[in-house]
């Protein structure tokens, strides 16, 4: 089960970073994991997921700052 859930929460934000699925994802059994050609601990996914959540949510975050600005801008013109 954790496998599985690890795996659905990388994919989850995978698709919302990148806007497309991870080449290979698959589960090797005993906790082992292939992402990519590379292979992991369910651990290292579950940290590999929560890094690329991070990094989506500075994506957002910079965006929301160019809409601010814009907006800014545009209420002063």
């Amino acid at each position: 089960m954790r496998v599985e859930k690890a795996m659905a929460r990388y994919l989850e934000v995978y698709l919302a970073l990148y806007q497309r699925e991870p080449k290979e994802l698959r589960d090797l059994g005993d906790e082992w994991v292939l992402v990519n050609g590379a292979r992991m601990r369910v651990d290292e996914l579950e940290n590999l997921a929560a890094e690329l959540s991070r990094e989506y949510q500075q994506v957002l975050s910079n965006k929301r700052s160019i809409v601010k600005k814009l907006m800014n801008w545009f209420s002063k013109a």
